[in-house]
């Protein structure tokens, strides 16, 4: 089917095909969605290069494909198992298929090379996110890396030397957003879990929150393991039987994400502790998880989908010419959600 076919099917100009695929934020929800319906339908999809002249949305596009990569060495399956990188890659991919683009996935290895696709001829931009884990591998990444457009994305300060755009969201917001939250519902004695304390995002919640908590005249008590198991459910049996020795007068909690709410949630259920006597909020807003916890806690929304499309959208502007000079840094605010009365 052509564009010309898919104009007439939607009833709209051939043209306003043209900036759906190239300039889709420029139409009406509307019309979008009629253009959209119409798309899926056919399966039509434009070829991702393509000869003539060039809009000015894809000037800086040569081969249509930006590459997502991890700078640690996490595996592709470790991605996917992880609580919040599917929903940052999802992000990435969906913004990427509005835009006719193509998406490679892949991660550094242990001495700091780059896959093989970040290259000047075979990508037109990268986003990269997480940091190397090593001194070796840091030094290797400095050594490989591309001149090519880049955004570095959701983690803060990932990008010491200040090289590149940076889109991260407030994680030193969350943990007094937590605190804040127990506080209006009238706690004076709340919890903090932390299922994984080697992860750097988690202390700086902690922190967060025991110090907002105290200021707003409640007991904060931590539990936490020493070391985190490879199986999580022991750390979450761990945690809940700790909590269950020392839970006198606790009646509200701060979980560092969702996905560990609900497993310490079910541990401290087993054990016969009722449902509705810990007033809970997490963090990612993780449907997956919440759906499972009655009634529904609150979460803290750190915008992972919003930090993708805009890492996305920012890079593009790289590409295009659209944005030069100095370096971006653009934070994302968290959003409180509440919880089921």
């Amino acid at each position: 089917m052509s564009i010309t076919e898919i104009a007439r099917t939607a009833n709209v100009s051939v043209s306003t095909i043209s900036r759906f695929f190239n300039k889709p934020e420029s139409l009406s929800p509307q019309i979008a969605a009629r253009i959209e319906k119409v798309v899926a339908e056919t399966n039509y999809r434009p070829r991702i290069v393509r000869p003539g002249p060039k809009v000015a949305s894809r000037v800086g596009i040569r081969t249509g494909v930006i590459a997502l990569v991890s700078l640690h060495n996490f595996s592709l399956e470790q991605m996917w198992r992880l609580p919040v990188l599917p929903i940052l890659i999802g992000s990435v991919q969906s913004t990427l298929l509005r835009r006719q683009l193509s998406l490679f996935l892949g991660n550094l290895d242990e001495t700091g090379r780059l896959p093989e696709c970040v290259s000047t001829r075979r990508c037109d931009g990268v986003i990269f996110f997480s940091k190397p884990t090593t001194s070796k591998a840091a030094a290797g990444f400095r050594k490989s890396l591309p001149d090519l457009p880049t955004v570095w994305c959701f983690r803060e300060h990932a990008d010491e030397e200040h090289r590149f755009d940076h889109i991260f969201y407030d994680n030193a917001a969350v943990g007094p957003m937590a605190a804040e939250y127990l506080a209006s519902r009238g706690h004076r004695k709340v919890a903090f879990f932390n299922a994984n304390p080697s992860h750097t995002a988690f202390s700086v919640r902690e922190n967060g929150f025991c110090e907002r908590a105290r200021t707003l005249g409640m007991e904060p008590r931590i539990f936490k393991v020493k070391q985190s198991e490879r199986e999580m459910r022991k750390n979450y049996q761990k945690l809940a039987a700790e909590f269950l020795r020392n839970a006198d007068g606790i009646t509200g909690a701060f979980f560092c994400v969702d996905h560990d709410m609900l497993g310490i949630h079910l541990e401290l259920l087993a054990a016969g502790y009722p449902a509705r006597s810990l007033d809970m909020v997490g963090c990612n807003a993780d449907e997956v998880a919440l759906q499972y916890i009655s009634p529904r806690p609150a979460t803290i929304d750190i915008k992972i989908a919003q930090i993708g499309q805009m890492a996305v959208d920012q890079l593009l502007r790289r590409i295009n010419g659209e944005s030069c000079g100095a370096v971006n840094e653009i934070f994302v605010k968290p959003e409180l959600i509440k919880g089921e009365q």
